[in-house]
């Protein structure tokens, strides 16, 4: 496996993550002392994924983009 290859599988696994807290979202609450902010974790991993695609796409190199107009 590539470091691409490991990039795009954390990739997958934080969009899951992301979909599981949208589809059941819960409050912020605290144990012991501690608060739990699940606004917070959202953030915190869409920040993530932003940073992993970027290392993704750095990863892949350059590409080109062709294209024609049409008469």
């Amino acid at each position: 496996m590539s470091a691409v290859d490991d990039l795009g599988t954390a990739i997958t696994q934080v969009a899951a993550q992301i979909k599981d807290i949208t589809l059941n979202p819960k409050p912020t609450y605290s144990v012991n002392g501690q608060s739990v902010s699940w606004e917070s974790y959202l953030s915190m991993l869409t920040e993530q994924l932003i940073k992993l695609q970027t290392a993704q796409q750095s990863l892949a190199g350059p590409f080109q983009r062709i294209s024609r107009m049409r008469p």
